[in-house]
């Protein structure tokens, strides 16, 4: 059976691509990268061969078979090779350099956890990142290469491309779901990617995931203060993106995806449901109180500049990292370095409670933008940990968000 991937492929993802790729920004971006590569290849590879175990097809015929499978069916006729990299932690990720095949690594310990169908999920999510060519358009360089310390990319511009980057991983996730066949393929495996955990005795289960998250993108209770602890459940006792599990159950019910499968259409999703789904979920991930121009968004703006300075200077001072980095969320010009940081931090109290009177998930959100603050000079320390876990709970959102968001960038998909 084979495919045509770019059926599948998520419809915002591609309106968003067709955007930022007409912006001039983004088009010296890339150039500068161009030039910096100089059009050489090999280098990862070479590395990979002195450091990690390739796998052929006589070690591991299981794998060379998915593999083949896999591109069969997405009709991908560039050569792959599969590498196993030594980590303790889940992890896979796909590499094309100028030259050369494409690269597959993963890591030991998914090799030795994931069940086969979970295995045919990971290794087509990451050729479905080969197939729509989601390293024509490398995040998150792109958006924040510069020269002479001015970067390429505006503000607004390198927030649309990392709206892309979410949209990407959804594409990459239908692939992987048409390789797997199986959905609940899917949600163990995120689950396992997310959590670290292999246990039996945790089941996950696709469906209520995507109630869950259903309370959180548009339910009106969602917002009154006696839900907030069942809404927040999913990052709780299931620390992984719950968009992307409803993305792939939405898609697994699609009319599309089941005539692929040569399964039965009745009762199933038009494709345009399902986007209309995915649209509307990849919202609760993008800034947009950032954007908006109302009274909401004065008041969380006000406390992200004031928590953002609050956890910056939590481990002995400011660092320029960490201004820059609150500077790109709320925009240069209103994240200058006070001079009297101390005064400033006794603003947070009123600010917080103000905040109670928005929206949980803008609240969560927020939360969410406090740990790339803290984590713009490459670390996170203890104290900026508790200053924002202190201001999630004041915020009355669950200190796990900002496990689960500090988790998800450590330990990606890809």
């Amino acid at each position: 059976m084979r495919i045509d991937p770019r059926q599948f492929q998520v419809r915002r993802e591609q309106q968003l691509r067709d955007e930022v790729m007409q912006d001039f920004g983004v088009k010296k971006a890339l150039a500068k990268l161009r030039e910096w590569r100089g059009g050489k290849g090999y280098g990862y590879r070479r590395n990979l061969l002195s450091s990690t175990l390739r796998l052929t097809r006589s070690m591991s015929p299981e794998i060379a078979d998915t593999v083949a499978q896999c591109k069969e069916m997405l009709g991908y006729d560039s050569p792959v090779e599969v590498y196993v990299t030594p980590e303790h932690q889940f992890n896979a990720t796909c590499y094309r350099e100028v030259k050369g095949p494409t690269i597959l690594t993963l890591s030991s310990r998914l090799l030795e956890a994931f069940t086969p169908a979970e295995l045919r999920f990971v290794i087509g999510h990451e050729l479905g990142h080969a197939v729509f060519d989601h390293y024509g358009l490398p995040m998150p360089i792109t958006a924040t290469v510069e020269e002479l310390g001015i970067p390429f990319v505006s503000r607004p511009t390198s927030l649309r491309l990392y709206a892309w980057c979410r949209s990407a991983e959804l594409s990459a996730d239908r692939i992987g779901l048409l390789c797997a066949g199986d959905p609940e393929a899917a949600a163990s495996g995120f689950f396992k990617l997310a959590s670290g955990m292999a246990s039996e005795r945790v089941r996950p289960d696709l469906a209520t995931f995507a109630r869950q998250v259903e309370s959180l993108a548009s339910a009106p209770e969602a917002r009154e203060k006696e839900y907030d602890e069942d809404t927040l459940d999913c990052f709780s006792t299931h620390p992984y993106n719950p968009v992307r599990v409803r993305a792939v159950w939405a898609f697994s019910r699609s009319e599309p995806y089941l005539e692929a499968l040569g399964r039965s259409t009745d009762s199933a999703w038009q494709l345009e449901d399902v986007e209309q789904v995915i649209e509307r979920d990849l919202q609760l991930m993008e800034p947009s109180y950032l954007e908006e121009k109302n009274q909401t968004s004065d008041t969380l703006r006000r406390l992200l500049y004031t928590a953002g300075l609050a956890v910056a200077a939590a481990s002995g001072g400011v660092e320029p990292a960490e201004l820059e980095a609150l500077g790109r969320l709320l925009g240069s010009d209103h994240a200058d370095e006070p001079t009297d940081i101390p005064k400033l931090l006794g603003d947070l109290d009123g600010r917080i409670q103000a905040a109670l009177e928005v929206p949980l998930r803008n609240r969560a959100q927020l939360v969410q933008h406090l740990t790339i603050v803290a984590a713009a000079d490459g670390s996170v320390s203890e104290e900026e940990l508790h200053v924002m876990e202190d201001i999630a709970r004041r915020l009355e959102v669950g200190a796990q968000v900002v496990h689960q968001t500090i988790r998800g960038a450590m330990h990606p998909i890809d």
